[in-house]
């Protein structure tokens, strides 16, 4: 009987499938399918042979034909193994669904087995040999049918590679018990076989680096200093391979000291003794794995530097005062080890942080160093000698000067495509001419006249430009330099009337003059005022612009056209004109909350830039008219007192030497109708001391004002005959304040509405610690500062401690915090209790300062006193402990991190020790704590200790 059903997962099996993450970089396992490179079945009837790569598929059990024969089958499939050679399997599944059942409610256990290869000679008699039961599947009623089965193949894959096996053979049969059973005949799709593998990464070219060593025998080790740089090459088979290395080192012979260490960029190799002979692997690791270890390197520590600086000298540029060689002239700079063989290489460096290494022609002789001085005048070489291990050796400062041999040159650019000149100037009396090349172009050489030369250069695009200039004495190169010479094409301006260094007046006519920096200009365009504008070139190639100057600042922005169209790069040209008119402004008026207003005095800067002006005629709202002198100035400033609100008029001219005077500019700004607020007395206001204010109207016919304190509901008050109105305020706190006023008219006409400031200074005094007394205990000093806003009329403070008796201390008179040192007696919170008395008398509130005073031991010592650099190393010091709080039996000590040690208490709960530091200028910290008779202990005291010099 046959039953057909979807296969949907029946059995899973021995299925332990890892999930593998990829990380960045991009991981280098990677996952495929291993090819099935032939199946094959052998039936029971036909005991002699085999059926290979059939297109049917593979059966397995026993079932009866059409003829009523049963047949008993058994497949194999073999997959190829050669991709996965010097692999680690992550993960590998072996998954196929059966096709057809002959009864699914018939028992039958499906057997999968390691096997075999199918060979030629394999038949039903002769079946591969079966090597390893891989699976044990259990059918069965109730399953689904027909169904999935599966199974972990990693493990039997990692066997298989770590065998060196090119194939694998797998085997799906019916148990022995159950195999003649015709119900249990069914068919199977053809495995899938899946592997995520890995190789692990391979270690090469095992090196000590900077400098470079062999990786070294144990008949003959590779030379280290105490800081090594390890080296190897890692390599992976696979792609994208993130890729690190491991190192492990031990002296030789013992084993049991190897370390492991990754190296970047320097191993401290400190620990070893100088002689002591070091084996050493590397391995790498990727995402995955872990390869094999490396062969073993050997190293011999040399921790013994080259005793000497080497001997330097040069020809060209001998050391000390007087120059050599030239400017950008390469020297010769001989190095030399004298005879010491630990010298095998130099190490040299310049002041400008170049560097380099060159080796030594043998050990001990002498090395050649090709250098260019980078700095004019005075240079210094530094030059140390390195032993084959790295060591390196003192250095030796090589200071010598360099003649000033290059030529002074610049060029005038005229722009592209034009003939630009190119100056030059002698440094040396024996320059004969002058070379200069323009980027990687041929050099021009130009013979020198009396030590000067001109020659012609024409650049051929815009941009930065590098020219190379020398001087020559005959054939021979004595100095040579770099110039950095900007090419533009931007059109020349300029102009006789409008610059910057003069400012023309308004209606001035004059001319701008365009010239060409580069060839076949046909015209140009400028902006002038916020329009583009076209003018011809004339057949100079120049153009002449005709303009009537407007007042004020002025940018114009010019370029050149070319008769293909194309345009040249910007100009900018600025300038000013004069306006003729003065200006008139009150910065007063700009300012928020306003302070404007009816009465108040109110500045006004009057301001002209027309040359030779002597000062200024203006009338204020029609009055009479007044002069001011400018003082030599641009400007005069005035004061005028509004006698009334809203719009109020300055009408101003500029006066010249002459008489003569210019346009009048009327000047017309708004006076705030705000009512004017004063108060009485002036100045800063106290808490609880009464102010007066006083509101004056800003509008005529004021009745009465609404006003508010501070936040507070607003009130109403009638106005006097005269317009005021006069109340009475007592600031309650401290800080910024305001009074809000609106006059209303008796037709209810509102002004606008006044915010006058008003500061309040706090009488209470102000209490603060710069310390945290949260741990310290009995014994202890606390030091508080006392700090009041009433400087200058305080005298003195009153205070006391818990309700203790009152203490008078002096104000300071500076105007700083008055200092207070208060001794702790009482563990836990404790009161400040503080007033300040003025010189008239009065007596500010109470300030309550809570504190609170700790457990920590008091911990004292005459030769190391807390925190100051005393005593020396050798030098006994006595430390005294007590305090903390009540009834402490003992203390127990440490110094740093070290041992901790039990002192007990004499009756009156203290203790000493002494302890003596081993050395000068060094620091420690001692940490003491006290322990109480009912087990419990205090705070933690922590005192610095300094140690000085003992001599």
């Amino acid at each position: 009987m046959k039953r057909l059903r979807a296969a949907i997962p029946l059995t899973v099996v021995a299925v332990t499938a890892a999930v593998l993450t990829t990380i960045s970089p991009a991981s280098a396992a990677s996952s495929s399918e291993v090819p099935l490179t032939s199946w094959a079945y052998l039936d029971s009837q036909n005991p002699r042979g085999k059926v290979v790569d059939a297109a049917v598929a593979p059966p397995v059990g026993t079932s009866r034909d059409d003829a009523g024969k049963t047949h008993t089958y058994r497949s194999y499939f073999t997959y190829d193994l050669t991709k996965l050679r010097g692999t680690v399997v992550h993960s590998s599944y072996l998954s196929t669904t059966e096709k057809t059942v002959a009864d699914c409610s018939a028992p039958a256990t499906i057997e999968v087995w390691r096997t075999g290869p199918v060979k030629d000679t394999t038949t039903w008699l002769r079946p591969p040999a079966e090597l390893e039961k891989l699976l044990t599947a259990k059918r069965g009623a109730g399953a689904y049918c027909p169904g999935y089965l599966g199974l972990d193949m990693a493990a039997t894959l990692n066997a298989a590679v770590g065998r060196r096996d090119k194939s694998i053979t797998v085997e799906f049969r019916v148990t022995a018990e159950q195999e003649a059973d015709a119900r249990t005949g069914r068919t199977f799709e053809k495995p899938a076989l899946s592997a995520t593998a890995n190789h692990p990464p391979t270690v090469t070219n095992l090196h000590l680096a900077f400098p470079d060593r062999p990786c070294g025998t144990l008949a003959k080790p590779s030379p280290a200093a105490r800081n090594v740089v390890f080296a190897a090459t890692a390599t992976d088979a696979d792609e994208d391979a993130y890729l690190t290395v491991l190192y492990a080192i031990w002296p030789v012979g013992q084993p049991d000291q190897r370390r492991e260490f990754r190296d970047y960029g320097g191993t401290d190799l400190s620990q070893y003794a100088h002689g002591t002979v070091l084996a050493w692997q590397a391995r790498a690791t990727d995402d995955y794995d872990s390869g094999p270890w490396s062969k073993t390197c050997y190293l011999v520590m040399d921790r013994n530097a080259p005793a000497n600086p080497p001997q330097v000298s040069s020809r060209t540029y001998p050391e000390g005062d007087t120059p050599g060689g030239g400017t950008g002239i390469e020297g010769t700079f001989r190095l030399d080890g004298a005879g010491d063989r630990d010298v095998v290489e130099f190490a040299w460096r310049d002041a400008m942080g170049y560097s380099g290494r060159i080796p030594a022609k043998r050990p001990g002789g002498k090395a050649i160093l090709k250098y260019t001085p980078k700095q004019r005048f005075t240079n210094e070489l530094y030059v140390s000698s390195i032993n084959a291990a790295g060591n390196r050796g003192p250095e030796k400062t090589y200071e010598f000067r360099v003649a000033e041999t290059a030529p002074n040159a610049y060029v005038t650019v005229n722009g592209v495509g034009l003939p630009s000149t190119i100056t030059f100037a002698a440094s040396k009396p024996e320059t004969t001419g002058f070379g200069y090349q323009v980027k990687a172009g041929a050099e021009v050489r130009v013979p020198a006249v009396d030590g000067k030369a001109t020659a012609p250069v024409t650049f051929t695009a815009a941009g930065q430009v590098e020219v190379a200039v020398r001087s020559y004495a005959k054939n021979k190169l004595i100095g040579q330099s770099t110039l950095q010479v900007w090419v533009t094409d931007a059109p020349g301006v300029e102009s006789a009337e409008f610059n910057l260094d003069t400012d023309q007046v308004a209606g001035t006519t004059g001319s701008f003059r365009f010239t060409p920096h580069s060839n076949d200009v046909v015209g140009y365009e400028y902006n002038l005022d916020d329009e583009w504008k076209t003018i011809p070139a004339a057949d100079d190639d120049t153009a002449v612009l005709t303009w009537t100057a407007t007042p004020g600042w002025h940018s114009m922005t010019v370029r050149s056209v070319r008769a293909d169209g194309s345009t040249s790069m910007e100009s900018s040209y600025q300038f000013n004109i004069i306006d003729p008119r003065p200006t008139a402004y009150a910065h007063e008026l700009s300012s928020w909350p306003r302070r404007d207003g009816v009465g108040v005095p109110l500045g006004i800067e009057l301001e002209s830039r027309l040359p030779n002006l002597t000062g200024f005629v203006y009338r204020f709202d029609g009055g009479d008219e007044q002069t001011v002198s400018s003082e030599g100035n641009t400007y005069a400033l005035i004061t005028v007192t509004p006698t009334h609100a809203g719009e109020n008029t300055v009408v101003v001219q500029a006066l010249l030497p002459d008489g003569k005077r210019s346009s009048a500019t009327t000047y017309t700004f708004g006076i705030w109708s705000g009512p004017v607020v004063t108060h009485t007395p002036e100045g800063s206001g106290t808490v609880g001391r009464p102010a007066t204010f006083t509101f004056h109207p800003g509008l005529p016919d004021v009745v009465s004002y609404r006003y508010s304190f501070y936040g507070a509901d607003e009130e109403t008050i009638a106005a006097g005959p005269d317009g005021t109105a006069t109340v009475t305020y007592t600031p309650g706190s401290w800080g910024y304040q305001e009074v809000r006023v609106t006059s209303v008219g008796a037709d209810g006409t509102e002004s606008d509405l006044r915010m006058a400031p008003f500061d309040v200074r706090d009488n209470r005094v102000d209490v603060y610690s710069t310390y945290d007394w949260s741990r310290a205990g009995i014994g202890w000093t606390g030091y508080f500062y006392f700090y009041t806003q009433l400087f200058g009329e305080v005298t003195e403070y009153h205070y006391r401690v818990n309700d203790g008796p009152e203490q008078v201390l002096p104000a300071s008179t500076d105007g700083t915090s008055t200092l207070v040192a208060v001794p702790f007696d009482r563990n836990g919170t404790n009161t400040l209790h503080v007033q300040s008395l003025t010189a008239s008398g009065e007596l500010s509130p109470v300030t309550d300062y809570d504190f609170t005073v700790g457990t920590s031991p008091y911990v004292v010592s005459a030769q190391y006193p807390n925190g100051t650099w005393s005593g020396g190393g050798g030098v006994p010091g006595t430390f005294e402990f007590s305090g903390g709080t009540a009834g402490i039996v003992s203390f127990s000590w440490q110094i740093d991190d070290g041992p901790s040690t039990d002192v007990p208490a004499d009756s009156s709960g203290r203790a000493s020790i002494t302890y003596t530091p081993a050395q000068d200028y060094e620091t420690h910290t001692l940490s003491v704590t006290g322990h109480r008779a009912d087990g419990t202990d205090t705070d933690t005291s922590r005192y610095s200790i300094y140690v000085a010099s003992g001599d």
